[in-house]
């Protein structure tokens, strides 16, 4: 696990087990509020045992930003916070958690131990505004990812816990590119010093407006491909030759993992618009 600061108050810690998850920690005048998990307990406790030694207090709160297990699998070690995350997280908690976490713990042994938890606290309208300690975080759905995928906007500092909302490659196999391109454009709403992506790198005031402009881009240049291979009558093979340099993005981030996305979004966006043939 790797640990960073991102201002005075604000800590990101990014797994190094897997597709380099980030989970962040807003440090109070009255406790600690976390915002995600990483994706394996080990990694987690190691972050807890960090804001704990802090002396900064307890932790308060746990923010869930969606459903997926790489950021709520952590959710059962903090016992003594409240979990707070919008209505449809925990939904989809409900509904899919159970199901996706023992097939998780059939590939990864070091999930056994894990126990699914579900939000305390629910919003559902509007936004949620957290205050504690002379810090106000404002929990602002923005489907795309997913239907619940939700940011955090920590006012007082300029950062933005954008979890899976903002990545490397946006990537809607469990959610909708066309919520995606509605949500990524209101992400230059906020002021912004910095960006704390859902996987990889931390963004910078200077690099913000230029990786929003990029994802949506993407996602509109392979609509466009996918809808050509479509017309032309193609199939899977020529999907796979729509390259992710071609369609605006690098190979690179996320240790190449990022191929594997473009891929998926692909072939989503290929059964959505073919109704689900693979011919």
């Amino acid at each position: 696990m790797r640990r960073e600061r991102v201002s005075d108050d604000i800590y990101v810690f990014t797994s190094d087990l897997y597709a380099q998850v980030t989970a962040s920690a807003v440090v109070t005048k009255e406790g600690i509020i976390v915002v995600d998990t990483l994706p394996f307990p080990q990694e987690t406790r190691l972050m807890i045992e960090f804001l704990e030694g802090l002396g900064q207090g307890k932790i308060r709160y746990l923010i869930n930003t969606h459903w997926h297990g790489d950021h709520t699998n952590g959710n059962f070690l903090f016992e003594d916070a409240q979990l707070v995350g919008h209505r449809l997280c925990a939904e989809a908690l409900l509904d899919l958690g159970s199901k996706t976490l023992e097939e998780a713990k059939e590939n990864a042994p070091e999930l056994e131990e894990v126990q699914l938890r579900i939000p305390d606290i629910t919003f559902d309208q509007g936004d949620m505004l957290l205050h504690l300690g002379g810090k106000s975080l404002q929990m602002v759905l923005m489907p795309g990812h997913t239907p619940d995928s939700t940011v955090v906007y920590v006012r007082e500092d300029k950062v933005l816990l954008a979890a899976d909302t903002v990545m490397p490659l946006p990537y809607f196999v469990w959610g909708s590119r066309e919520d995606f391109v509605a949500s990524l454009p209101r992400v230059l709403e906020f002021n912004l010093e910095s960006i704390v992506q859902g996987h990889g790198e931390v963004l910078l005031r200077g690099e913000i407006r230029e990786a929003i402009q990029s994802s949506i881009n993407y996602l509109n240049v392979i609509h466009r491909r996918v809808a050509q291979v479509v017309e032309a009558g193609g199939g899977l093979d020529a999907l796979r030759q729509i390259d992710i340099e071609s369609c605006g993005k690098s190979r690179i981030p996320l240790n190449g993992l990022v191929q594997e996305l473009h891929q998926a979004n692909l072939f989503a966006l290929y059964q959505q618009m073919t109704g689900g043939s693979q011919d």
